[in-house]
């Protein structure tokens, strides 16, 4: 008879590694782009935003604001002249918005430019108006996490804002 001692063969060692290993390989890809996975969806998020003005503008026949607040990492909407619309109406038509959104730990506002009027604002706030023409002031947005940028402007041949990966500037011909 053979005594067996306590210890692991090599074989269960070099399986239990191998397991290791595909599993880091499978969760970590996940884990760093986390970041990433929130800079879109925070860019998503404004991109559906100022379709809703735009066309809730159109619909209730009163202008809209989009502020952003870049001190507070937030943004919300306001009506663009107050007394248009009574309190508990624009409420019901915002919803969520009038209260506003925080952004996430991860994801900043880096500045927010109206190209046209000249103005760049990389602290403080600024808005955006939203007409009941269905016209939106060019607006360019740029967000960021620690390793990533990415670029929000207002197309305004297609009315939409539109999105790309990076700092960048697009061109309003001014």
């Amino acid at each position: 008879m053979t005594s067996r001692s306590g210890g692991f063969t090599l074989l269960e060692l070099s399986l239990v590694l191998l397991l290791l290993s595909v599993m880091l390989v499978v969760a970590l890809p996940r884990f760093r782009d986390r970041d990433r996975a929130e800079l879109l969806a925070h860019a998503h998020r404004l991109e559906l935003t100022f379709r809703f003005l735009r066309n809730q503008a159109v619909l209730s026949g009163v202008a809209y604001r989009l502020h952003f607040d870049l001190d507070q990492q937030r943004y919300w909407v306001a009506l663009d002249e107050a007394g248009t619309m009574d309190l508990a109406q624009f409420v019901s038509e915002v919803g969520s918005l009038a209260r506003g959104v925080r952004l996430g730990e991860a994801v900043v506002i880096t500045d927010v430019s109206l190209p046209l009027e000249g103005i760049k604002v990389a602290q403080g706030s600024l808005y955006t108006v939203f007409y009941p023409d269905g016209s939106v002031e060019p607006t360019v947005v740029h967000l960021a996490t620690a390793r990533e940028a990415y670029t929000m402007w207002f197309d305004p041949r297609s009315q939409r804002l539109r999105g790309r990966s990076g700092y960048w500037e697009p061109n309003y011909g001014t």
